[in-house]
């Protein structure tokens, strides 16, 4: 969930540097939750005015938003816009701050943090983390550490002084220490098997990644890069017979949730926005839709490949033509299912470990619960099994997550034969994050852009070339 790659130095750094700050000026605080917090939110803020004061066009920096409101102040009120206290009107709204939301779980996960424990209240950093701050610390001469301190501790800077800070800059990486502490701490394993073999499933998809920049980068637009790659993983995959890495098979499972998700919600959100806020009969809805369905006139759909339909069923949706909507998603969840079904069971067996297979929504389940049979007939009485079993998982879904005080998760009702529209919200996919990702190795230069495309470096190279 995190953008820039820096930031977990930054942390690093901040944390080991309140530590030492507060045993020098007041050690009786240096294990109180409440006043590292209450610096690490300063601190934050403060690197969000330096970026937007310094480079305002760099994009990934939490904070940005309010930083940019408020940078044109001739004294930066630091207290004000972090303090907890002062919520709503900060900077940020866990109280944990960006940290919090963000980082604790990353930085805890790269093995940089220890977490607050039965002899420590506080966050502290590990010995990598204190590596890594000690390598970060090189950006910083004294005067710009004290006048760090001197600011997060008053709660107030003076806007000409932000300039002292361009040197921690989150986008900026040419300490060639720094850029190999970060290669170390990305290409590190997890964590080790039961029989004892490392488990490096982060940097073996970033090797992914990598080797399919070196192959297609130059041909693929980098604001649709995250999607070529799923969808060439998950061809290449079944045209491997699945016979891949695990974390080619845990891409390709990722896709195939992703495929299946949209075609199943095809059939609930074609009868959603068929619907109005006045109640009015279920029957003459579907019959609507059913009438759609039958006048949808493209010959050539019926031979279309996954990704062909997947790319019909978009157009649908932007013609308003609901029961064309259902009359392509049907034959997507078909398609799906014919493509995976000898290797269904696989799937389900793969998967069992660390996922509820069971769960309405995995895909595998998904794909055998609605189609079952690769002979399945495609027709409209399928499609309206696919409606109605769209409309009782909604409904079951919607009352298990409603609550008093909750907002409403209802798009629509359903009572005594009739249907109509609570809210109407659009279909999208879910991010993988690996756009996340690209920008990481783009910051320690294991990529670079080129024009719209990314193209792999040197460095990217001797990554791809490390056993």
């Amino acid at each position: 969930m995190t953008v820039r790659i820096r930031y977990n130095g930054f942390f690093c750094w901040l944390m080991t540097f309140i530590a030492e700050r507060l045993q020098a000026t007041n050690p009786s605080k240096i294990d109180n939750p409440k006043e590292q917090i209450k610096y690490i939110r300063r601190g934050e803020l403060l690197l969000a005015y330096a970026m937007q004061y310094n480079f305002p066009l760099v994009n990934g920096v939490s904070g940005s938003i309010f930083a940019q409101k408020n940078v044109n102040a001739e004294v930066l009120n630091l207290a004000e816009g972090a303090d907890i206290e002062n919520k709503p009107k900060v900077y940020w709204q866990n109280r944990l701050g960006v940290f919090g939301q963000y980082f604790i779980g990353v930085l805890t996960q790269l093995k940089l943090i220890f977490l607050p424990d039965a002899n420590h209240l506080t966050y502290r950093v590990t010995s990598e983390g204190l590596r890594l701050c000690k390598i970060f610390r090189q950006s910083l001469s004294k005067k710009q550490e004290d006048l760090f301190w001197d600011s997060i501790s008053s709660g107030r800077i003076g806007r000409d002084k932000l300039t002292e800070f361009k040197c921690i800059a989150l986008h900026l990486i040419d300490n060639e220490e720094e850029l190999s502490e970060y290669e170390s701490v990305l290409s590190k394993p997890e964590r080790q098997d039961i029989t004892g073999h490392d488990i490096s499933h982060r940097i073996s998809t970033i090797k992914l990644l990598l080797k399919y920049i070196q192959n297609e980068g130059a041909s693929v637009d980098r604001r649709q890069f995250v999607l070529s790659f799923l969808k060439s993983n998950f061809l290449s995959a079944l045209d491997s017979n699945l016979e891949v890495t695990e974390e080619q098979l845990s891409w390709f499972l990722y896709e195939l949730n992703e495929l299946s998700h949209a075609a199943y919600e095809g059939h609930h959100f074609a009868l959603l926005y068929s619907t109005t806020e006045e109640p009015q009969p279920l029957d003459a809805v579907l019959d609507r839709l059913e009438k759609g369905y039958n006048d949808y006139s493209n010959a050539a759909v019926d031979n279309y490949g996954i990704y062909e339909l997947y790319e019909e069923l978009q157009s649908c949706y932007k013609e308003k033509a609901y029961g064309a909507v259902i009359y392509v998603a049907s034959r997507l969840l078909v398609a799906l299912h014919k493509a995976t079904n000898k290797h269904l069971n696989k799937l389900l067996e793969y998967a069992n470990d660390i996922y509820d297979v069971h769960h309405p929504g995995f895909g595998p389940s998904l794909l055998i619960r609605l189609v079952g049979d690769e002979n399945k007939k495609c027709d409209w009485s399928f499609a309206e099994d696919c409606i109605y079993s769209a409309i009782n998982e909604h409904l079951r879904s919607s009352y298990s997550k409603s609550s008093i005080g909750q907002g409403i998760v209802h798009n629509y009702m359903v009572d005594d034969g009739l249907i109509w529209q609570l809210r109407r919200p659009d279909p999208i996919r879910t991010s993988p994050r690996l756009q996340n990702v690209l920008q990481y190795i783009e910051d320690i230069k294991w990529i670079e852009r080129n024009g719209d495309n990314y193209a792999i470096t040197e460095r990217g190279i001797q990554i791809l070339m490390q056993q």
